[in-house]
């Protein structure tokens, strides 16, 4: 795994209950990150790998004399099982989309005030619903990406059979192109249930893919389970599904993240993507978020750090590393800031940025995670999945 990309969704593993990780990140935490700090110019971060380079983050200190210590959590549930088990050890965190309301129902972040952002995101969307709890906002966006549909050109049979699967360009636009038997063993999905399950109901025409009815839960179950004879084994990182599709042991899948079409291409493969899928397409974003008992004391180096990395220079660098969609719009994206920080025209294209040109026929396919009906019965339903137990 590049040491500069966002950290496969897929690697994110859920396979216990949330209760059973809280518990064990409790008895090891005081080893697995730093100890919390009282120091005002001292910041504690729990973020991903890749986002807040080394480097970057000594260009900042030496600017502003604020310290930060960087930890990297492995999935959305190991870091809210941080948090909450230790509120004041990190200061800001990079939250994902759909774990707001846990944070706010345990009462661990501190209120974005709205006027300290000095250099607030505005990438086309509306990224604060997802970064909110009860109408109240607590995250600004750093980072967003979707899952979108994926395939190796020339792989889909020219066959009537496969015609309504596909629009008006030839190209496949129905997520129930997966469960075609001429793709049986031949399907790439990544092991996170978070990630993938959304795209289930989604495929079973349900609009909304986070708020199941138990009608609803038990067609999605049947639906996930008749997937598994198209997957020979799960893919637990974005290296991993690369490999499949590189080798032609997979043809067609559910892709991990865009970063992937690029690091193909960089081995003389060519991964098309359809990022408008007729019935939506999951999409996550990742947001800074102050902890209450940590950050809220120190909030002047907090905000200071926070629109420092929201800044045209460290986007396009950040955005440049690893093909993530970061915070900027187009414009600023194809910017002379932008270009001089190293996002040049051909490294802007292999990112979600230029389809975002869109606009609304873009967006209105996305379908950003949000809270779900019950996420530990999700988690069950995703290990019998694995396990291929259909009942």
């Amino acid at each position: 795994m590049s040491p500069t990309q966002r950290p496969s969704l897929g690697t994110r593993l859920r396979t216990v209950s949330l209760l059973v990780i809280t518990a064990l990140v409790a008895a090891v935490v005081a080893a697995c990150g730093g100890s919390s700090t009282s120091d005002p110019n001292t910041l504690n971060l729990l973020t991903w790998d890749g986002y807040h380079d080394r480097a970057w983050l000594d260009a900042f200190t030496k600017e502003t004399g604020i310290k930060v210590n960087a930890v990297s959590a492995g999935s959305p549930d190991e870091m809210f099982a941080k948090v909450k088990s230790n509120p004041g050890q990190f200061d800001v965190i990079l939250a994902t989309a759909g774990w707001f309301d846990n944070y706010a129902k345990a009462d661990l972040l501190e209120p974005i005030d709205t006027s300290r952002v000095t250099t607030e995101p505005n990438p086309g969307f509306d990224w604060k619903s997802a970064a909110s709890s009860g109408g109240q906002q607590y995250g600004v966006l750093y980072n967003w990406g979707d899952q979108p549909l994926a395939w190796i050109p020339g792989s889909i049979p020219n066959t009537p059979e496969m015609a309504k699967y596909l629009d008006d360009q030839g190209r496949p636009n129905d997520w129930n192109i997966l469960w075609d038997p001429a793709f049986a063993g031949k399907v790439s999905v990544f092991d996170d249930p978070t990630a993938v399950l959304p795209m289930i109901p989604l495929a079973l025409g349900i609009s909304d893919p986070y708020h199941l009815t138990p009608e609803q839960f038990t067609a999605v179950k049947d639906r996930l389970s008749a997937l598994r004879p198209q997957i020979k084994h799960l893919t637990t990182g974005y290296n991993d599904q690369e490999t499949q599709f590189a080798n032609g042991e997979a043809t067609i899948g559910y892709l991990n993240i865009i970063s992937e079409v690029a690091a193909l291409k960089k081995e003389g493969k060519t991964l098309e993507v359809n990022n408008e899928v007729k019935q939506g397409v999951p999409a996550w974003t990742d947001n800074y978020a102050i902890t209450k008992k940590g950050g809220a004391a120190k909030l002047d180096s907090v905000y200071k750090f926070i629109n420092y990395t929201e800044t045209v220079p460290w986007q396009a660098r950040f955005i440049a590393s690893g093909g993530n969609s970061g915070s900027l719009n187009l414009e600023q994206a194809k910017s002379s800031d932008a270009v001089a920080a190293g996002l040049t025209p051909e490294l802007l294209d292999t990112t979600l940025i230029p389809a975002t040109a869109a606009g609304d026929a873009f967006f209105s396919k996305l379908r950003f995670f949000q809270p779900v009906e019950d996420l530990n019965k999700r988690i069950d339903m995703w290990n019998e999945f694995k396990l291929g137990i259909t009942s």
